[in-house]
């Protein structure tokens, strides 16, 4: 009998459990879209509207607002850690290069306030993951410059840097920014320079 109860309570706990991680992956996909549009600055309850919850779920996840930014910050940077990885087993240089330079400019124009956060919201842990990412970087730009395919006169930190240019978008002459297409216009003249053939 105990052990029939034992399975019971097991099974009946299992849903719990999964319908808890549904929940978890459902609050960091909202708090990653509630920075990206509004900045580290979005409060619970706006992340909690976005994931369809209820607050005290955020808060039960993640008590402390440091928490919920630092895995935030996390997840993008695995994310681009993932493309780093695979641009520098990319067979082509320029291939795994532009995909690598590409993802970095639209996570950088997609999240507000992110590059300069890392270190301030993050921690020790989130900081060990920039640093591994910028050492990813700089292979892979050193890759492409090796095999002739990138500009060999610029450092790789001033490559790096031209990948906030497509989140610099302000008001010209009173022109005003075209959000649908402006950062992949700055993107692709962007490539285009840096690209020796």
């Amino acid at each position: 009998m105990n052990t029939e109860r034992s399975a019971t309570t097991q099974g009946a706990a299992m849903p719990v459990r999964a319908d808890a991680q549904r929940n978890a992956a459902r609050v960091l996909a909202a708090a990653r879209r509630a920075v990206a549009s509004t900045g580290l600055d979005v409060s619970y309850h706006e992340i909690a509207r976005e994931a369809g919850v209820g607050v005290g779920t955020v808060y039960r996840r993640y008590p402390e607002r440091d928490q919920l930014m630092a895995a935030v910050l996390s997840d993008i940077l695995t994310e681009l850690t993932d493309t780093a990885h695979q641009a520098l087993n990319c067979d082509d240089a320029w291939e795994g290069f532009s995909s690598l330079f590409t993802s970095l400019a639209l996570r950088t124009a997609q999240n507000a306030g992110l590059s300069g956060s890392l270190d301030q919201h993050g921690g020790p842990a989130v900081a060990q993951q920039r640093h591994e990412l910028l050492d990813l970087t700089r292979k892979v730009i050193e890759r492409a410059q090796g095999q002739g395919r990138l500009r060999r006169d610029l450092a790789w930190q001033s490559v790096l840097r031209l990948t906030g240019a497509p989140a610099v978008q302000g008001c010209v002459l009173g022109l005003e920014p075209d959000p649908a297409h402006g950062h992949l216009v700055v993107l692709t003249v962007l490539l285009d320079g840096l690209r020796t053939d």
